[in-house]
């Protein structure tokens, strides 16, 4: 048989001589003269499709001053008629109910969110003669602070880059790290890009071993995975400052005992906060390349495989591009959360990079207990809201709420999974158990910290345990009322949100009407906003007002809750939707229920799973606000939620201040998150994307 192949290669050979075997070597030099056209491609096809728009639109201009009476009245004729049957259409597709529903959301978005947003933007543009000026915009540009490179009085640039990111100290056999310092808003989005980095490498290793194959423990592993999402940087923060300083848990592990580091490691600043957001914010990812992993159709790579392309080769002409949607998405939402992120410069405030962000000098210059808003906080604001509406706009550009469109046909939630054996099993363990000990060190350093008793100096765990820690749960006054506050606004938001998300998401599935698509991205944008930009918009805008009294900052914490958290609720009510038969509902319809009946009798109970698991999603998430909660909870204490005692506890001294007592508002933030989000994670099952409310 093996002789009948050779032949018959020789043959083919013989008949037509520039058909040629490949091998890798000429694989691997293909792939490489490819990489430039698939650089350039990209850049060539956005430029053609640029000089085409403009040369349409400069047709269109040339037509128009031909006859411009004519033509003003035939556009003007036009949008009437478009806007008259617009409004005919909508008329027929929405009732009374619905509409009025619609109306609120666009309502409550347009109020608390937009016009905040518009509200930044316009302070930080306007004079305090109230004219419009970039004074305050262009002199970010003249603070060494924020931008590094400096126009001097003679024309020239001074330069400020800090490459000192770190110091050896020999008596103490010490390496510290901080990082390099090039400004706020370099040093945010070098942050950023590493995160991102790093989270896409370890997302998507661990989505595609969780999808394409099956070995002991592969559940639990799945489930411990959605952990590290769950603990906010924040709290993370304060563990991983505990766990990795000096004479913390990992040093004295590593370095002490099993003598596997060659010096101790302490990390300071800005590399801290890169190792923080990493292992927090992998997760993002990992959820949503799992469920483009998920989605694959089998036919499409056994067709591969049948063509010869198999092992690395199958995953990387196939298998990643077909899922590259949801992890770019991933991706880009990583990079957004981590240039928007507070708590971990806070948590790191001790080392001058870790103040030297753009989240942080916002927080800095517009939290103040006066309410006082100076023309910096927002100026700031602006650079970080267009590096998040980028993102955000990116986003859009590869997954919307129309992915699971696709994704909840034709049994794509059943891939092709391998059993591993079992010495491969061991190897793969050998490589996650690390992986996933690093990416626990938040939760498993906030848990020790909270139970520790006596820890000396010396000693690689305490010497006791204690639950007495916990005390500050009701002995402090102020922490024991923003518990039952913060539940209170979690409760408040959730049903705001699921009255309205569930309308939201009816009416992007089920009614075609003009506008949707923005309304789609209305109710979605929350998810990639700063939500410290959407909280200084709120100073500016309604401060001293009814709506946000002075010392008064529930109801606005509550409503930017409900804003942000909007997109869990809808995307995962969308999911229901777009799963469920519309000819159920079409055949009620036949036998004479009305719209409203049908939809309380018929659509909410098929989608009362999604609803559900979303709803539990916008909780879990809503008493886990980091940024709103910090910043709206610093001008009314009384009303702060539970994050802002956790900052403000942490700075404390005495008996209900410092690290231990913050670990323990950490620990109970983290059990609510924990029971929440496996109890979603086990209803949505493969479509765990809409864990991340992209």
């Amino acid at each position: 048989m093996t002789e009948d192949i050779e032949v018959q290669e020789t043959d083919i050979l013989e008949e037509d001589p520039e058909l040629v075997l490949a091998d890798r070597r000429s694989s691997l030099v293909s792939t490489l003269k490819g990489v430039p056209f698939f650089i350039a491609s990209p850049f060539a096809r956005r430029t053609r499709s640029g000089v085409s728009w403009i040369r349409r639109n400069l047709s269109r201009i040339r037509v128009f001053f031909g006859d411009p009476a004519t033509n003003t009245l035939n556009w003007v004729s036009q949008t009437r008629a478009r806007v008259v049957g617009g409004a005919r259409k909508t008329r027929r597709e929405l009732d009374a109910i619905t509409s009025i529903q619609l109306i609120a959301v666009i309502g409550i978005f347009t109020l608390f969110l937009i016009l905040p947003l518009l509200s930044v933007a316009a302070w930080a543009f306007t004079s305090t003669s109230g004219e419009f000026t970039l004074d305050y915009f262009l002199g970010l540009f003249g603070d060494q602070r924020i931008w590094p490179f400096i126009i001097n009085e003679s024309g020239g640039i001074d330069v400020f880059l800090d490459f000192n990111g770190g110091a050896y100290n020999s008596s103490l056999n010490a390496l510290a790290l901080w990082g390099w310092d090039f400004g706020a808003i370099l040093n945010s989005l070098y942050v950023a890009v590493i995160v991102t980095a790093g989270a896409v490498v370890l997302g998507v290793f661990f989505a595609f071993i969780m999808a394409k194959y099956d070995f002991f423990g592969k559940r639990i592993i799945r489930t411990v995975l959605i952990f590290p999402i769950l603990a906010i940087p924040f709290v993370g923060a304060i563990g991983i400052k505990e766990f990795l300083k000096l004479d913390g848990f990992f040093n004295k592990l590593f370095y002490e005992t099993l003598h596997i580091l060659p010096s101790a490691i302490v990390l300071q600043g800005l590399a801290a906060m890169i190792f923080v957001q990493t292992f927090s914010l992998f997760s993002l990812v990992y959820l949503n390349a799992y469920s483009s992993f998920m989605s694959i159709d089998p036919s499409l790579e056994e067709q591969a495989e049948n063509l010869g392309a198999t092992g690395f080769k199958l995953f990387r002409t196939v298998t990643l591009p077909l899922a590259m949607p949801g992890i770019q998405a991933g991706a880009i939402l990583t990079f957004i959360l981590s240039i928007e992120d507070l708590g971990s410069p806070i948590v790191f405030q001790d080392h001058p990079t870790a103040r030297n962000t753009l989240s942080f000098r916002i927080f800095d210059a517009v939290a103040t207990q006066a309410g006082v808003v100076g023309a910096t906080g927002p100026a700031i604001g602006i650079v970080l809201l267009i590096f998040a509406l980028v993102g955000f706009m990116a986003i859009r550009k590869y997954t919307s709420l129309r992915s699971y469109e696709s994704g909840t046909k034709g049994g794509q939630w059943n891939p092709r999974t391998r059993r591993l054996s079992n010495r491969a099993q061991v190897l793969l363990y050998c490589v996650l158990i690390p992986v996933l000990f690093l990416a626990l060190i938040p939760q498993i350093s906030v848990l020790m910290i909270a139970l520790a008793g006596s820890w000396p100096q010396g000693s690689l765990l305490p010497e006791t345990w204690t639950l007495s820690n916990f005390e500050v749960l009701y002995a402090f006054p102020d922490v024991a009322r923003s518990i039952n506050l913060t539940i209170y606004y979690g409760i408040a938001a959730t049903v705001l949100i699921v009255l309205l998300g569930v309308s939201a998401a009816y009416i992007i599935a089920r009614k075609d009407i003009p506008g949707k698509s923005i309304l789609d991205l209305l109710v979605t944008a929350p998810i990639a906003l700063p939500g410290i930009v959407i909280a200084t918009g709120y100073f500016t805008l309604f401060y001293n007002t009814p709506i946000f009294p002075i010392g008064h900052p529930a109801f606005l914490i509550m409503m930017s809750y409900t804003v942000r958290k909007f997109p869990f609720t809808v995307r995962a009510a969308y999911a229901g939707l777009m799963s469920s038969p519309v000819v159920l509902e079409e055949a009620s319809q036949n036998v004479g229920a009305s719209k409203n009946r049908t939809f309380l009798k018929i659509t909410l109970p098929l989608i009362g799973v999604s609803v559900l698991a979303g709803s539990l999603l916008s909780f879990v998430y809503s008493v886990s606000e980091v940024s709103t909660s910090l910043l709206l909870g610093s001008v009314g204490h009384s009303e702060a939620p539970l994050t802002y005692w956790t900052s403000r506890v942490l700075e404390m001294i005495g008996q209900w201040g410092g690290p231990t007592s913050a670990a323990c508002l950490g620990v109970l933030l983290m059990c609510i998150q924990w029971v929440v989000i496996t109890l979603t994670n086990k209803i949505l099952g493969a479509r765990s994307a809409a864990m991340t409310g992209i």
